[in-house]
């Protein structure tokens, strides 16, 4: 844990450790979404008991990471058929996605890394916040105006998120 310690009602409570991973291939339009969020939030000014990390596609190697972390916030994309830059705010038990055979570690999604960290004993309490992407498949790094409209609502969401968890 961070040292130090946060005064609510007259109770000390010790720092929680946050995590704010923004997920996605930046070389594919709206897939780079999360990093771009995390581009922009590194604008702003965080006490150090929050981290912001560009993960890109996630890795197992993240496990070992998560153990630093009370909270993990995580900005993403999701094929959810809806508008694009529409919105979604919820939890990876919300997520029923089967795990087929993996032929190599490269192919582990972020659920598949959470289930491993919860074996080890250390699985962060999780919020996903994602958007519909418009174009996973053209090269670029730029977002889809729909998607980029997006970026300062998901901030003020990420935001509103580390105010509920009191940890701002």
């Amino acid at each position: 844990m961070v040292s130090g310690e946060l005064k609510r009602g007259g109770v000390k409570t010790p720092l929680r450790n946050v995590l704010i991973l923004g997920i996605g291939n930046l070389l594919l339009t709206d897939d780079g979404f999360g990093v771009h969020v995390i581009n922009a939030l590194k604008k702003k000014k965080f006490p150090p008991n929050i981290t912001l990390l560009e993960a890109g596609t996630v890795s197992h190697q993240m496990i070992l990471a998560f153990r630093e972390f009370d909270l993990m916030i995580v900005i993403d994309a999701v094929q959810a058929g809806d508008t694009p830059g529409s919105l979604f705010k919820f939890s990876p038990d919300d997520m029923h996605i089967k795990s087929g055979r993996m032929v190599s570690l490269h192919e582990l999604s972020l659920i598949d890394v959470l289930q491993m960290a919860e074996l080890i004993g250390k699985k962060p309490e999780t919020v996903i916040i994602a958007v519909q992407p418009k174009d996973v498949s053209s090269w670029s790094l730029e977002l889809s105006a729909e998607v980029k409209a997006a970026v300062p609502k998901t901030i003020d969401l990420v935001m509103a998120e580390l105010r509920n968890a009191r940890v701002l």
